[in-house]
């Protein structure tokens, strides 16, 4: 931990490394300003534990967004002591780009649900891997029974006569048993706290056409509280559908920002549009009047972006979904 401590005149009062996290020296050394300090930290992966303490020695904590403070203090070099310098400084100017200190009582919540979608993404690669191993052989991948993997692993040592190949196809089954079952375990926690402790919120996410019980969840814990978000445009900015411009004179030169934002918010509502509009016929028609007029991919995004300002409401009135709030017309004239 690299402490800069600057005061409101840009001299550097305090400035050294302090070993092992020790945050009880860091109170002594911090002492004679502790009055008057704000503490400011990078949101890096390792900031739960100091904001926490920040918080129960009475300090005001801001967190820093690393993205955007790349692009602030980007320099030639680069290590804890300038950028703990480089912090102090636009702390001071009042130019930190501040993040979002989740809640501590919820983090272990958002923590199940980020591990499960880790989960996922592991088998997933799990099972392209085994696809491949056919494919290169020749042979159509044998159907993966989702439902009865001991099934899909007999048709796969069926469909090899080598015992090195046999062997590993049984490792990589076996994996994707277990992630199978730490998925189903995972979500059943989570659907059990959920079901305790919000119900509401999680009723009226499940109202969307398209959103399950892991969209609404996905929703639901990286949002934490819509009160947050002055605005719906605020809200859909942080969900990653809308982008920023670059513009000169008047004229807009390009876009940019696509990825600053929540990236599972923005995974979840372009899901929930695609599944929406897969099992909801009047949607289905509204998604196809938008993708004659923007094209297909454009009018996706188009109507992840207006369910996402449905999130947004109602979330913040307590109403459950409204399809004709939603495209502005009687689903009987689309």
């Amino acid at each position: 931990m690299y402490v800069c401590v600057m005061d409101s005149q840009g001299n550097k009062l305090l400035h050294m490394n302090i070993k092992n996290n020790d945050f009880e020296f860091f109170l002594k050394k911090i002492e004679p300003w502790r009055h008057d300090m704000t503490v400011c930290c990078e949101c890096l992966f390792c900031w739960y534990w100091f904001a926490d303490a920040c918080r129960e020695a009475g300090l005001t904590f801001v967190l820093a967004h690393a993205l955007y403070l790349k692009a602030i203090h980007g320099g030639k070099n680069k290590n804890d002591r300038i950028d703990s310098e480089k912090l102090a400084n636009l702390l001071r100017g009042n130019l930190i780009p501040p993040s979002y200190v989740y809640p501590t009582a919820k983090r272990p919540i958002r923590d199940l649900l980020r591990q499960r979608a880790s989960y996922v993404w592991q088998r997933v690669e799990l099972l392209q891997r085994i696809s491949t191993r056919q494919m290169a052989r020749g042979d159509c991948p044998v159907s993966k029974f989702s439902n009865n993997r001991e099934k899909w692993l007999e048709a796969l040592l069926e469909s090899t006569k080598d015992p090195r190949q046999r062997f590993s196809f049984q490792q990589d089954v076996q994996l994707v048993i277990q992630y199978d079952n730490a998925i189903k375990e995972l979500e059943k926690e989570l659907l059990r706290i959920t079901k305790r402790e919000q119900p509401r919120d999680f009723a009226l996410l499940r109202s969307i056409p398209g959103v399950g019980k892991t969209l609404a969840l996905t929703i639901l814990y990286e949002v934490e509280s819509i009160d947050r978000f002055a605005s719906a445009q605020n809200f859909l900015s942080y969900c990653r559908l809308v982008k920023g411009t670059v513009s000169s004179a008047g004229k807009i030169k390009g876009l940019r920002g696509a990825k600053l934002g929540n990236p599972y918010l923005r995974w979840a509502l372009g899901e929930a549009a695609v599944l929406g509009k897969r099992h909801h016929e009047d949607l289905d028609a509204y998604s196809r009047r938008l993708e004659t007029k923007h094209g297909k991919f454009k009018g996706t995004a188009i109507l992840a972006s207006k369910l996402g300002r449905a999130v947004y409401f109602m979330l913040k009135n307590g109403k459950t979904f409204d399809l004709n709030q939603l495209i502005g017309a009687s689903p009987k004239t689309i």
